[in-house]
Parts: structure tokens; sequence; C-alpha cells
């Protein structure tokens, strides 16, 4: 099995717990790193180090100097810096599309979708939403990560699903390189399995590999972790994780939300996974 793709699925729960602390993982401080090379480690010892970071930054977040400047999303039909365009639809969705990793997708209403560092991750930042604390940890956590990587990162809006601190997000990320197959599940299965040995307390429920209406290839992993914000209020996460063959490489997408409002996010969620289309 390919590490980096073990890796990757275990960095993408680390969207999921900013502005939490978990039990087990070290909350202050970087841990020395040793030499091992099995799977289960190496993904831990990735997780813990990158949780002790961003737990240290998250709580003085930084507002963009640029912050003077109207809030608004401006349609991009083209690609720009980013290889991507984000092009806001009549019926209040977002169209995604990377031309990068060469796929499109449709975020739904009610979410605002950014950019790392482009200017509807600027402009978010005057939004009215943006004065709740967790909002503006749960945007500045995306910062100084990899644009490349993280293509796009989604946020529900909806002020009472954030009543517990936690913000309910989907990211987007794609690994060019990475060659996880889903022909069949063995590679699925394979990082189904490094999931636990990644973040204590995880509890894996599904593992699933299926298809979207239009007979896209997709692996399904569902988890939930229970964690306490730094508002001192005990959460269990939810999550679900979809895997799709990109045009080049493989594409992550995680939604992260709370076991309370699971229901009523995941519909709006497999939706616009049934919307994705990629290209040749």
């Amino acid at each position: 099995m390919n590490t980096r793709r073990a890796l990757l699925a275990a960095m993408i729960l680390l969207t999921a717990i900013l502005a939490c602390a978990v039990p087990g993982l070290p909350a202050a401080s970087q841990p020395t790193p040793t030499v091992d090379t099995r799977l289960d480690t190496m993904v831990a010892e990735t997780v813990s180090a990158a949780l002790a970071q961003t737990q240290q930054a998250i709580p003085t977040p930084t507002i963009p100097p640029t912050a003077t400047l109207e809030p608004t999303i401006t349609p991009t039909p083209e690609a720009d810096t980013s290889g991507s365009s984000l092009t806001e639809m009549e019926n209040g969705s977002t169209l995604f599309s990377d031309f990068n990793a060469g796929y499109e997708v449709n975020v739904p209403a009610g979410w605002l979708a950014v950019r790392i560092n482009q200017q509807e991750y600027l402009d978010a930042w005057l939004l009215a939403e943006f004065s709740n604390p967790a909002m503006q940890r749960s945007l500045s956590s995306i910062e100084n990560l990899n644009p490349n990587e993280l293509r796009l990162y989604a946020v529900d809006l909806q002020a009472d699903h954030a009543r517990t601190g936690f913000i309910t997000n989907i990211n987007f990320i794609w690994y060019e390189q990475d060659d996880m197959s889903l022909d069949d599940d063995t590679d699925l299965l394979a990082v189904s399995a490094a999931l636990p040995n990644a973040l204590p307390g995880l509890e894996l429920l599904t593992t699933e590999l299926t298809a979207t209406a239009n007979g896209l290839p997709i692996g399904v992993n569902t988890s939930k972790t229970p964690v306490t914000t730094l508002d001192n209020v005990s959460i269990v996460i939810f999550q679900k994780q979809v895997f799709i063959k990109a045009r080049a490489g493989t594409l992550t997408i995680t939604l992260s939300t709370t076991e309370e409002l699971k229901d009523t996010i995941l519909p709006a969620f497999d939706a616009m996974i049934e919307s994705i289309k990629v290209s040749d």
C-alpha cells in the first residue's frame, strides 16, 4: 500500500478537529519524531505533530490586511492562478471547476466555498457570520495549507448549525501523484484500517466501494470521533470521506459535522457528490 495515501486520509481528519481538544493527542508541543517505518506509527505521528501545530495557532487567527474590500465573490469563468474557478449559480449553489485535477462540482446553497488566500477567502472575513470566533478559527485554519493539495474548503453558514462551537465543513484534497485504485476495495480497506490508529477514539462505521448515479466509481468511509471543543463542549464528530479518481491522482472529499447534525447535512452533501463530473 502507498503510505502517502494513508497519510492523506489521516491528514484530512485535521480539518474536522480544528478548534477541538482531542483525547490522547498533545495540544501544546511538537512530539519528538522517532524512526519507525510502520504505517500506523507514521500516520499517528504525522497527525499528532500537525494537530499540535494547529492548536497552537488557533486561538489568535490573523484577519488578512486586505479585509477593507467589499465582501463579494466574483464569478471566474476561466482558471485563475489557482488553476480553478468559482461561479455563483442562479439557484444559490456555487460551481467549482478544478482545471488542474479535471473535475467540477456544485457546492450547495447555504455554504461558503473558498480557496486558500484567493479573493473570496479575503472577502469572507467581512461577512456577518464570521463575527463568530468559531467561524474565524475554521477559516484561519487553512491559511497556511498547500493550495495545490487543499483545492477547496466549504463551510456551513447556517447560524443554528454552529451552536456547539464546531463548524460543519467540507474539504477537497487532491494528490496528483497518488495512485489509489478503485477497481476493487483493496486500497480503500487499507486506508480505512489506518484511520483508527491515526486518531484516538475514532470509530470506523462503514467502508464501501460504490458508484454515483452517473457511474462514477467512488470509495466511501464513514466514522465518528468524540472530541471536546475549546469552549469545553463534548461532541461527537461524524465524517464522511469520498475517494474519487481525478483526471490525475486521487481526490478526497470529506464532510465533517456533528453527529447531531449529520441527518440534516448528509442529503445536501450526497447531492453534491452526485453532481461531480470528471473530465478525461
